[in-house]
């Protein structure tokens, strides 16, 4: 799964110099007459060489999509009210405009051959849980719902901020983006806390800041609360024995886990702050909305929604070592906020973004994809857009290290036809959009003089 070293920086070199946009770039819709209803927040691919695009919205109901003028018959998974049977620990699903519902699938490297899939949802008291499933034998159009294994729960502290996105990383491992427990302020301060003594340093700021006793009884970890802010980085091929010794804050009560920690981060054992949680690779995070890989690079984009002045794109390169601290809640962007003057870790030196706007430009960033499709001119150029305005923007790699130009409202590349809530990928790397208040539609970005012309999808993509 790991590239040789001098290959990437081959790949690293090649990536700056001529990147453009093609003038007549659009969002077309694939699938005019498939029907999903909601805000489609999942757009992914198997990476098994079967071209499906699995399409999933909110309110819990994934379906394949392998061309032509509808999905295949069925769900894939069906958490739904509607049509399907939510999880045994129940399905939070708030409306068209709530951070809550199903919000993040990831295929395992290898689905081709272990069936392993994992979704990313709020259980019916609102908390996050991380579970692992199978399809069913013999049909991997289907989910086998009898396979579920739970293998992270956190406690959540309000309604917003849940972050959600699943994805695996270059290294295998899986990545896991935790908002900062909602409200407004971080008031609990789950963004800069790395510890259980944080955490509970950080409990008289607010009642919301105890932890949940509905969530302990049911066998959920107080410590879990440090794990808000973050991405999360866990190796989902192993476990963790019972243990007194661990760090780590997403165990069960014996210390037992169905995930162990890559050796590689940052708190690993006894690397780091004494006693940060084990799972957490970057902090500082108030709500990524919708982070990727470069499938070139490895590094990892973050979109990051702001509060009350900026909103961000960060970046961890692949060969970045240790943990970054992106700066939230005492920065916001490549600013101080305004209206919140957080506390950050004395002495941590904070990551710039790459990019960031103000709200006059756009008020809810979702994060999107370093482009590596068909159409070539575009190659490595970093496509992201805002929720609620629904502008498109495109920035490039104008030097080394160095991106731009600053999206502002008259930059931007296009106006999409839908909120955009989501991007993703197809496995041949043409990127996507999935949408909010237009049925669920989800669209892929053409241009007709860049060679890559609106196309109805079919099985064994052009």
């Amino acid at each position: 799964m790991r590239e040789p070293l001098f290959v990437v920086a081959l790949l690293a070199a090649s990536c700056v110099g001529a990147q453009s946009v093609p003038a007549d770039l659009q969002l077309t819709s694939v699938c005019p007459t498939c029907d999903l209803m909601g805000t489609v927040l999942i757009v992914r691919h198997a990476g098994d060489g079967s071209n499906r695009l699995f399409i999933g919205n909110q309110a819990g109901r994934i379906r394949v999509y392998t061309g032509g003028s509808n999905y295949e018959s069925g769900s894939f998974l069906d958490f739904s009210s509607a049509t399907g049977t939510a999880p045994p620990d129940g399905l939070t699903f708030p409306g068209t405009f709530g951070e809550s519902g199903l919000l993040g699938l990831a295929f395992h490297p290898s689905f081709a051959t272990n069936r392993m899939l994992f979704v990313n949802y709020t259980n019916g008291n609102g908390d996050t849980v991380v579970a692992r499933y199978q399809t069913q034998v013999g049909n991997p159009n289907v989910v086998d719902t009898s396979s579920r294994t739970v293998i992270l729960r956190v406690d959540q502290d309000f309604a917003n901020h849940n972050g959600g996105n699943l994805l695996f990383g270059p290294d295998g491992f899986l990545y896991i983006g935790m908002g900062d427990g909602g409200s407004g302020n971080d008031p609990c301060n789950r963004a800069q806390s790395l510890t259980p003594s944080d955490v509970a340093t950080n409990e008289p700021n607010n009642a919301a800041c105890v932890v949940d006793a509905n969530f302990v009884s049911g066998g959920g970890n107080a410590d879990s609360r440090a794990l808000l802010g973050k991405i999360l980085r866990i190796n989902v091929d192993t476990t963790t024995p019972a243990s007194a010794s661990n760090e780590l804050c997403g165990d069960n009560a014996d210390g037992s886990a169905n995930y162990a920690i890559p050796a590689g981060n940052p708190f690993a054992g006894a690397s780091g702050v004494a006693g940060a949680c084990d799972e957490i690779l970057d902090y500082g995070i108030r709500n990524p909305w919708r982070f990727s890989f470069d499938r070139v690079l490895g590094d990892l984009w973050i979109g990051d929604v702001g509060q009350s002045t900026r909103e961000e794109i960060s970046l961890r390169r692949r060969g970045d070592v240790g943990a970054i601290n992106f700066g939230w809640d005492c920065r916001e962007g490549f600013t101080v906020p305004q209206n919140n003057v957080g506390v950050c870790r004395p002495g941590d030196s904070l990551r710039d973004p790459v990019a960031d706007y103000n709200r006059n430009a756009g008020q809810s960033v979702t994060g999107g994809y370093r482009y590596r499709g068909l159409i070539r001119q575009m190659d490595g150029v970093y496509l992201f857009a805002d929720y609620l305005t629904s502008r498109v923007w495109a920035i490039t790699e104008t030097s080394p290290g160095v991106f731009g130009p600053a999206p502002t409202n008259a930059n931007q590349v296009l106006i999409a036809p839908a909120l955009v809530a989501t991007f993703g990928e197809d496995e041949a790397g043409d990127l996507y959009v999935g949408g909010g208040n237009n049925n669920g539609r989800f669209y892929r970005f053409t241009s007709a003089t860049a060679g890559l012309p609106q196309v109805v999808l079919a099985n064994g993509f052009e």
